[in-house]
Formats: structure tokens, C-alpha cells, sequence
């Protein structure tokens, strides 16, 4: 058994990618860094100053909090900020203030199930997202 000076015990770890025995709370010394692919389409638009600007000013106009969660009855901190009409079915509409709500992420995923259920659901839901879009007059 191996111990520090100091009397405690050592604990080790394998590294996943070369293998190597490493100490715990340490990094392996392959240094290996997983690459990941860069976001394309749509996707690569989250990443954008534009976005994160816009994202900021939609979730202050509800003072951070979710409409979604306060229609159906619960007070929650909203942290995403949701397409209604994705970004993917019309990409034109991915900086639009009308398009945009923020929401809790439990609502968002709820929504997100909606969308998925079928059709009808996806554009029920649509409409009650956009009764609750707050109209800001500039």
C-alpha cells in the first residue's frame, strides 16, 4: 500500500485514453484533449455575440422569470431562451423578439414534448407561447 508523507492512503486512476496510472485529483500526463466537431447551421449561430446580447435582453424583459411555468401555476427562474417556431423549421426567424420566450429548462423540455407529440400539439403550443409574448413598444 502506497501513502503520502503525512500518513494518508494514495488513490489512483487509469486514464481513459493511453491507459496510464495516474494519481487522484491529478491530470494523466498524455495530455490528451477529445476533440469536438464545431457546430454548424443553426447551431453555430448560440455561439454568436448577436445571440448571447439578445438572449440577455428577452429573459430581462420578464425580469428572469419563465411565463410558461407562472401560467401553469409554479414561479421559476428562466435560464434558456426558446425559438417558438424553431430555428431549424425557419431560420429566418432566429433573431425575431416575437419568436422568442424565456423559459425554465423543465418547460422548455415540456414544450419540446409537445412539439414531438404530433402536429396539432406543436401548433396549439405555438399559438399559447405567442399569447404570451410580451409586446414591447420602442
Amino acid at each position: 500500500m502506497l501513502y503520502k508523507s503525512g500518513g494518508t492512503k494514495m488513490i489512483y486512476k487509469r486514464c481513459s485514453h493511453c491507459g496510464q496510472r495516474y494519481e487522484a485529483g491529478k491530470k494523466c500526463g498524455c495530455n490528451f484533449k477529445r476533440d469536438y466537431p464545431q457546430p454548424t447551421g443553426t447551431r453555430a449561430l448560440y455561439k454568436g455575440g448577436r445571440w448571447q446580447a439578445l438572449r440577455k435582453v428577452i429573459i430581462a424583459r420578464y425580469q428572469g422569470l419563465d411565463p410558461w411555468a407562472f401560467l401553469h401555476g409554479r414561479i421559476e427562474y428562466a435560464t434558456t431562451v426558446h425559438h417558438i417556431v424553431t430555428a431549424e423549421d425557419d431560420p429566418t426567424l432566429f433573431y425575431v423578439e416575437d419568436n422568442l420566450i424565456p423559459l425554465s429548462r423543465s418547460s422548455h423540455d415540456e414544450i419540446h414534448a409537445l412539439y414531438r407529440k404530433s402536429e396539432a400539439s406543436k401548433v396549439e403550443t405555438q399559438a399559447l407561447l405567442r399569447s404570451l409574448v410580451k409586446k414591447i413598444a420602442y
